[in-house]
């Protein structure tokens, strides 16, 4: 922040010495009494402040995109380490145990289930292969 200070400070007195020379090399000092008329005077106070306005707009531009950087990451990190700690403390619970021992039992009673199936399918006729279902046209009987 210090080299920020020292840097304005310097720019303040470069553009104090540019006023100061412009000035001088336009024979300000010459002026004489009186020349100046009122609108001379509010529209150079016009455009001070125009140009005062335009630079405090780009001050402000910048800090808040460079505090929306900021804030962004911040964010980011605090969320980071938030998940972190619910996900640390989920994995070591016994909620968590109960429901991955649940999922496996089923798991393996289904694969279980299939390789009983898959072993039993072919000596186990389906129902519209027996013998009954193969003759021809019969009569509806309910």
């Amino acid at each position: 922040m210090k080299w920020l200070n020292g840097g304005l400070f310097a720019a303040n007195l470069a553009f104090f010495g540019v006023v100061v020379w412009l000035v001088s090399a336009h024979g300000a000092a010459y002026l004489e009494p009186g020349s100046w008329k009122y609108e001379d005077l509010v529209s150079i106070l016009l455009s001070v402040v125009s140009v005062l306005v335009t630079g405090i707009g780009i001050v402000i531009a910048v800090a808040a995109i460079w505090g929306f950087q900021s804030l962004r990451s911040l964010a980011e990190q605090k969320a980071e380490e938030t998940s972190r700690a619910g996900f640390t403390e989920y994995l070591g619970s016994d909620t968590f145990k109960q429901q991955i021992d649940a999922a496996l039992k089923a798991r393996i009673e289904h694969e279980a289930r299939e390789a009983v199936q898959n072993a039993l399918g072919p000596a186990v006729l389906p129902a519209d292969v027996a013998p009954e279902f193969q003759q021809g046209d019969q009569e509806w009987r309910d």
